[in-house]
């Protein structure tokens, strides 16, 4: 996956040549929140169901690296994502500036950079092991 960053609100977007998952997608990544000038205090990654039922994320996992990295930082999903509607993971804050984000869906602790790394929805809690973005695919468990 190919992640782009402008302003601090990154789009990812899935490399050339790999599905695109037909229902739940990672829709936002906001990266270097708490940071000075940062929009929000905390960084996250916002999930969407594009798909026309619901889906259960329990034992799914949002997971963060690194642009060079192979350690990924994992935030476990649980709960029911309904279609047309939106799934939020609060990730770790900087120094606190910024605004609250509102109630969250999971919680992780990764701190993400505002300028560039990867961000992957898994189908397990099972930490990814691979290091380029180009390592990690084609892979069963990435679903975006």
């Amino acid at each position: 996956m190919l992640a782009l960053c402008l302003l601090g609100l990154v789009s990812v977007l899935p490399s050339a040549g790999f599905a695109i998952s037909t229902d739940v997608v990672i829709s936002q990544v906001y990266g270097g929140g708490g940071n000075t000038g940062a929009q929000f205090k905390n960084d996250y990654v916002e999930l969407f169901n594009r798909g026309s039922t619901a889906v259960d994320l329990t034992g799914w996992s949002v997971q963060y690296a690194s642009a060079t990295g192979n350690t990924w930082t994992v935030a476990n999903l649980t709960g029911t994502i309904a279609p047309g509607r939106y799934y939020l993971v609060v990730q770790g804050a900087g120094a606190g500036a910024g605004a609250d984000l509102p109630a969250a869906d999971a919680v992780g602790t990764a701190m993400m950079s505002a300028n560039n790394g990867k961000v992957a929805l898994v189908t397990s809690t099972s930490a990814l092991t691979c290091g380029a973005s180009a390592d990690c695919l084609p892979n069963a468990n990435i679903r975006d």
